[in-house]
């Protein structure tokens, strides 16, 4: 998150459970009134929010003791399919949208809709788009556990030396039309400081470059595609269908970025975070959870701006997680108490006023909105994609065969060695036999 930007986010090895005191897994036991539960997660940079939001509840739940587990995004998934399959697991987890339909068809993840209606557990303070992507059959698998969603962050320090302020609507069209391109090509200077407009320019010694058009679903053509009046996918659980026109030369948009227009670097470049922390990328489509991970981490200061509005309008991709109950927990009860918890404003609060996430909540944005103002960061572009126009991760029981597929076969077309109308009418095909195959 392909990797979305979360999973690439927790593929860094995750901190020893020093937090939480403990280690190990396993399904927890108890009575309906107490007992222990395990919470498992895979960001070691929010533990320790979470280990404070499990302290509060264990001070007011005394009989109900949790065990906050971390593990390496490249274990964690493995870890919570192979458990299920034994019946055993950690009681409550982190579900994240592209494993989501997985783990409901599998039956790994609890039905929550008793749950919900028993104790009245009211739905609505969360970000509908949140809500709506764990749902199946008009059932609820999921309790909101924060919001993500992209915008852009840029190295202020590039842009006042080449004399760039950026507008505030960047737009693009598939021709190069649009206030983005003219911007990155300012910004974009090869090793004898020519621009990709200048005579002799060298696009295969570049210094640095104006945008990170990168290999990468959830920041890049998962947006490009439906700005551009096109779909990634019919529909959730549907087919894909980024084969047709406009998908295409949204596509052809971004492999022109690295290729025709030299203002991006190609995938053999480097890894996208690394580059911007360098300062040799200017603009940087990402995540709002890549602060922790970019704000004060490079020697220049980092800015916020709203990611480039296609021909229909800016869409930005919204992939929040959501915490499950695994179908298969002896200790049902007190693992519901502990998500209503997490779900609760108490909880989120914690979490966001520690900078920690953008909470599910919202009514509780304002908390991390401050701790990041405190930062430096005005993070007004996030409020305004959270208005807009939105699209989820594709939604289908293969999406984690199929965005390994798309990667590979990505790679080479954003290197500029596969065509873009050849690659994807061949991915499109493979795919959906793939969804036919598995029902």
């Amino acid at each position: 998150m392909g990797m979305n930007r979360r999973q690439l986010l927790a593929a860094a090895p995750a901190a020893a459970l020093a937090a939480a005191g403990l280690a190990g897994c396993g399904n927890s036991s108890g009575g309906d009134n107490g007992g222990a539960v395990v919470f498992r997660i895979w960001d070691e940079e929010q533990q320790p929010g979470y280990q404070k939001s499990i302290n509060a509840f264990m001070a007011a739940n005394p009989k109900i003791k949790v065990r906050l587990e971390s593990l390496p995004y490249a274990q964690y998934w493995t870890k919570i399919i192979t458990e299920s399959a034994a019946g055993t697991g950690a009681d409550v987890f982190w579900d994240t949208v592209p494993y989501f339909p997985q783990l409901v068809k599998q039956g790994v993840i609890e039905n929550l809709d008793p749950l919900i209606q028993k104790d009245s557990y009211d739905l609505s303070p969360y970000y509908p788009q949140v809500t709506s992507a764990y749902t199946y059959q008009n059932h609820h698998y999921g309790i909101p556990a924060d919001f993500g969603l992209a915008s852009m962050v840029y190295n202020k320090d590039m842009c006042a030396k080449a004399g760039v302020t950026l507008p505030a609507e960047l737009t693009w069209a598939p021709d190069g039309s649009g206030t983005l391109l003219p911007i990155l090509q300012k910004l974009t200077v090869d090793a004898n400081g020519r621009h990709p407009t200048d005579p002799g320019f060298d696009p295969k010694h570049v210094k640095q470059w104006g945008f990170m058009a990168e290999n990468h679903d959830q920041t890049q053509y998962i947006s490009w595609i439906p700005e551009n009046g096109g779909n990634f996918m019919t529909a959730p659980f549907g087919k894909f269908a980024f084969n047709q026109p406009a998908a295409l030369a949204a596509l052809q948009w971004q492999v022109d970025l690295i290729n025709k227009w030299h203002v991006a670097p190609p995938p053999s470049a480097g890894n996208a975070i690394d580059l911007f922390n360098r300062g040799q990328v200017g603009l940087y489509p990402a995540v709002n959870a890549l602060l922790l991970y970019v704000v004060a981490k490079g020697n220049f200061t980092v800015g916020v701006t709203n990611l480039p509005a296609g021909p229909k309008g800016r869409v930005v991709n919204v992939n929040g997680l959501s915490f499950a109950l695994n179908a298969h927990s002896k200790n049902k009860t007190a693992a519901w108490e502990l998500i209503k918890w997490l779900g609760s404003p108490q909880s989120q609060q914690i979490m966001s006023s520690g900078g920690y996430v953008w909470p599910a909540n919202k009514s509780l944005s304002g908390g991390y909105l401050d701790y990041w103002k405190n930062k430096g960061q005005d993070l007004q572009p996030f409020v305004d994609a959270a208005a807009g126009a939105s699209v989820p991760m594709p939604i289908t029981p293969v999406w984690n065969a199929a965005s390994l597929t798309i990667t590979n076969s990505f790679q080479t077309m954003f290197e500029g060695q596969a065509p873009v109308k050849q690659t994807v009418d061949n991915l499109v095909t493979q795919l959906n036999q793939l969804i036919d195959q598995n029902g």
